[in-house]
């Protein structure tokens, strides 16, 4: 860009001298300044060129870079998507976590509670048990 802003200053700079020359004074060059001249238009024109090439590649690459981008952004939109659902998955674990461990807590309770209602049970058995025996002794030793 700046060597194209260079070729245009030195045209300019060409013709005003050209037009400069026609009003009132003229310009002589050497062949030595034509050539040296020649040269930096062959430079500039190669770099031009080049940088237009550049230019093509770098549009390519920027393409192409697009493209993954677009590519990224679908993934991330399905994952984005599935974690969702992992959440919600997850939520759903939980709730039922704490409803099985709930209804662990109260089998426990309810399990507690019939061993002591067993365990009463049991005492009042042996409690029957020894008055029998002690009321069966006694009629029998009589």
């Amino acid at each position: 860009m700046i060597k194209r802003l260079l070729l245009a200053v030195l045209f300019a700079c060409l013709l005003v001298s050209v037009s400069a020359g026609t009003c009132s004074a003229q310009y002589s060059m050497t062949e030595q300044e034509l050539i040296r001249l020649e040269q930096i238009f062959q430079q500039l024109d190669e770099n031009n060129r080049q940088l237009l090439s550049e230019l093509d590649e770098s549009k390519t690459d920027l393409q192409t870079a697009r493209l993954k981008l677009g590519e990224y952004q679908k993934d991330l939109a399905a994952l984005q998507n599935q974690l969702q659902v992992l959440r919600a998955e997850l939520t759903a674990a939980k709730q039922n976590l704490l409803t099985a461990q709930d209804l662990l807590t109260k089998a426990n309770e309810s399990l507690q509670t019939y061993e002591r209602e067993v365990q009463s049970e049991i005492r009042g058995l042996k409690l029957q048990r020894g008055i029998l025996v002690v009321g069966l002794g006694y009629v029998m030793f009589r």
